[in-house]
């Protein structure tokens, strides 16, 4: 019961903590017994690895032997230096072997009486080899081949009786070579006593024909020396099961098992691990199964009562109600949860009595200052002010189209004179956009010389009028042409102009001038005057009227010059027709004139002809 207490007081944090704690500590557990029983299987493999290569090492031993004892004792580096490559790789496998037994004696994994034992007779077994095989190398050394050792002077001493130059049995010899070659072929005893017997009968021959002593004793040497021969013969063995030879072949012959009862009980000691490792893997891995489900079923019951009230007020929510405040009864993460859950009803509820009487077009309503601070309030707030220049901008927007459709109505009829169009218009503009005064300037051109003349006014006083050209470059007026662009003058002189009223009169606050402008070509100046200062979207709106006023005075001029230019083209016309009927008349008669000159010229050739028949005639007269 206290330990219920204790984790009902722990904060949803230390309850996760020590919940995941116990199964973090229980993972940790199950590896590092894992990598600890890898690491022993892996070690047990390694002891079996090591126990095949010794096998092998036992192998290469064996066969260093036998390639020593019948090819390794022959060369030519051993018989004079003692040194073989057979012997070099006997020594070097023995090295190794006795290196590994050392190694797996002194492993902790193979302690026991019958680990010991068993490296205690391999470890004899192969120094008793070792041993033997220094014998045999010994043995064979003295023996030795061919020019070498014992076999060299028994060649030798035979050699010197074969060149004797005293006549003996030749035959006896051969025979006694033929057993000599019998024994080292065949290495049987056999063969030595009848070569002893054959060799006294040849001696005792050769005394009685009183050989020389030379000859007597160089054959005992040849005795001697064959005989020592066999003797190291059977001491290494005639076979493989006696001398030397039998003796390495029973250490190998009991080395074998050895290394197989050796291997065997490593691998036993493996499996036994592994079964081992099983069990334990299989035990702790189940016991953290069981240990996660029980701490999650008491977590689970300790957190979803809690879970369960926040779900249900969050699906009432989601349904679009606004569930009843969440009670709070603990201080820890839930209880503050509710807490902040009942706050957030409450700023849903407050954003959405704010957005009702937005969404009834009160624009103007105030947020509660408690939460207006807050992500969802800012976003309500801005909204707020998002729909208030919305409003605001729809408002000039059709501001701007109402009275560009009732100018469209005043500009439609263009078929009227300028200064009386230019009144309505200005009269209209200035009511439209809260002015006080205005005027309408056209340019002129006269005599060259380029002016403004206003052709309309509004509510300017007397004074005003009787001005009525001002220069295209003078003032204010001069540079809004110069420039082509609005004027707005915000702060003015108190003398630059008086607004009459029934009041008396006053210096307006704000004046605009907008140039009358259509392809790059000013055709006038509107000036605007009120004691307000003009808002930005009512001069775009003048601006616009202007362009209108600018396109219609454009196509008014136009209009006149096409009619003066038809004028001209009609007069131009008339002189053309006056012209084309004098040169017709001229044309005809230059036409008399020629046919006048034709029969001129054709009487002159008709006489010339007479003249000079005429001439011919005479001059054949006188011939």
């Amino acid at each position: 019961m206290n330990l219920k207490k204790i984790v009902l007081s722990l904060r949803i944090r230390a309850k996760l903590l020590v919940a995941f704690g116990s199964i973090l500590l229980m993972s940790v557990v199950l590896i590092a017994l894992s990598i600890i029983s890898i690491n022993r299987i892996i070690a047990y493999k390694d002891v079996n690895e090591q126990v095949d290569i010794l096998k092998l090492h036992l192998e290469s031993i064996d066969l260093a032997t036998k390639e020593f004892i019948y090819e390794g004792y022959k060369s030519k580096t051993f018989l004079e230096n003692q040194h073989d490559a057979s012997i070099d790789k006997f020594n070097s496998s023995i090295h190794d072997s006795k290196a590994i037994i050392e190694s797996i004696s002194g492993s902790k994994l193979m302690e026991g009486e019958n680990t010991l034992q068993l490296t205690r007779m391999l470890t004899a077994s192969l120094d008793s080899i070792q041993t033997e095989f220094s014998a045999l190398v010994a043995l064979l050394k003295a023996r030795g081949f061919k020019d070498f050792g014992l076999e060299g002077s028994l060649r030798k001493a035979i050699h010197i009786v074969e060149n004797s130059s005293y006549p003996f049995n030749k035959v006896a010899m051969l025979t006694l070579r033929r057993h000599e070659k019998d024994f080292f072929l065949r290495r049987d005893l056999k063969y030595q006593k009848e070569f002893n017997a054959r060799l006294d009968e040849f001696v005792t021959e050769l005394q009685l024909q009183r050989a020389p002593a030379d000859l007597l004793k160089n054959i005992d040497e040849y005795k001697a020396q064959f005989n020592s021969v066999v003797e190291i013969e059977s001491k290494i063995g005639l076979t493989q099961q006696e001398g030397i030879k039998g003796k390495i072949l029973q250490n190998f012959a009991r080395v074998k098992p050895q290394i197989e009862i050796f291997r065997t009980a490593v691998k036993e000691k493996n499996g036994l691990q592994i079964l081992r490792t099983q069990i334990t893997l299989f035990i702790v891995f189940f016991g953290q199964i069981i240990t996660g489900l029980v701490l999650a079923i008491v977590y689970a019951n300790l957190l979803t009562k809690s879970i369960k009230e926040i779900r249900t007020a969050m699906q009432a929510l989601a349904n679009g109600f606004f569930p009843k405040k969440l009670a709070v009864r603990t201080s820890e993460e839930i209880g503050q949860t509710k807490e902040a859950f009942n706050q957030f009803i409450d700023r849903l509820k407050i954003a959405t009595d704010f957005a009702e009487r937005m969404g009834t077009g009160d624009l103007t309503a105030v947020y509660d200052k408690r939460f207006s601070n807050d992500v969802l309030a800012q976003s309500i707030i801005s909204m707020q002010r998002k729909l208030k220049e919305a409003d605001d901008r729809q408002y000039r927007i059709n501001w701007i189209n109402q009275g560009s459709a009732q100018f469209n109505d005043i500009l439609k009829n263009e078929s009227e004179a300028v200064e009386v169009l230019g009144d309505k218009i200005l009269k209209h503009l200035v009511a439209y956009v809260g002015a006080n005064q205005g005027a309408l300037y056209i340019a002129q051109e006269d005599q060259g010389e380029n002016y403004l003349e206003r052709i309309a006014t509004y509510a300017y006083g007397k004074k005003k009028f009787e001005m009525h050209r001002i220069g295209i470059r003078e003032g204010l007026m001069g540079q809004c042409v110069m420039e082509q662009s609005t004027i707005h003058l915000k702060e003015l002189p108190r003398d630059y102009i008086k607004i009459t009223s029934g009041l008396g009169e006053a210096t307006p606050r704000s004046v605009v001038m907008v140039p009358l402008k259509v392809r790059d070509e000013i055709m006038g100046v509107i000036e605007m005057a009120s004691f307000e200062n003009f808002e930005q979207y009512k001069i775009e709106f003048i601006e616009k009227t202007a362009e209108h006023i600018a396109a219609i005075l454009f196509n008014k001029q136009a209009v006149l010059i096409t009619e003066k230019m038809l004028m001209e083209s009609r007069e131009q016309a008339n002189t053309l027709r006056q012209q084309e009927e004098e040169m017709r008349q001229n044309a005809e008669e230059l036409q008399a004139t020629h046919e006048a000159m034709e029969r001129q010229r054709q009487e002159l050739q008709d006489e010339i002809k007479h003249l000079r028949q005429q001439l011919a005639k005479m001059e054949s007269e006188y011939a």
